[in-house]
């Protein structure tokens, strides 16, 4: 009989433990530009990429979820440059593009355990690939050995529960190397 009541307090345990855990796939577009580029560019701009990739949470609590996750995002800039330095030469784009393998550790609080939740946490990504293209031009080269391959950053955003198994949220990455 004492053997029954310890299985069926590791069950109850067990079966408990597991309602805390979630797993899910991420995937999204993302907006991604730099500062300081490169000595001679001024302006870079904008470039859209896409991330995918999984997630696992644990809920601490009530309002409190642990989530961390590993997902493929590229990113990159685009910025002008003049090829032909002749005095009819226009600008040229030139495309950065950077593949990164990124893994954030996300603390999601969801106030009074509403569906509505703000997340924060580090953030640490390595560079797989990296590539840049001037558009009508043959070249392309890799510069990877210009490129920081780890990228340490601190993650913010809001989101909202929309299903028990579908989120829909907003995050902003501020990258510190």
């Amino acid at each position: 009989m004492k053997k029954i009541l310890i299985a069926l307090a590791l069950c109850a345990i067990s079966s408990s433990s597991m309602a805390q855990w979630s797993f899910g796939v991420k995937a999204g577009i993302n907006s991604s530009t730099v500062s300081n580029p490169l000595e001679n560019v001024i302006d870079a701009h904008h470039r859209w990429g896409m991330l995918i990739g999984g997630m696992a949470s644990y809920q601490l609590n009530r309002d409190f979820d642990l989530q961390g996750e590993l997902f493929y995002a590229k990113r990159g800039f685009k910025t002008d440059i003049y090829v032909d330095l002749s005095e009819e030469a226009k600008p040229k784009d030139w495309y950065f593009d950077l593949h990164y393998i990124d893994m954030p550790i996300m603390l999601k609080y969801h106030p009074l355990g509403s569906i509505v939740y703000a997340e924060v946490g580090p953030q640490v990504g390595y560079l797989i690939d990296s590539k840049n293209e001037i558009k009508d031009y043959d070249e392309d080269t890799n510069i990877d050995d210009n490129t920081n391959k780890l990228d340490f950053g601190v993650v913010g955003g809001i989101g909202v529960d929309v299903t028990q198994h579908l989120s829909v949220g907003a995050r902003y990455c501020l990258g510190l190397t």
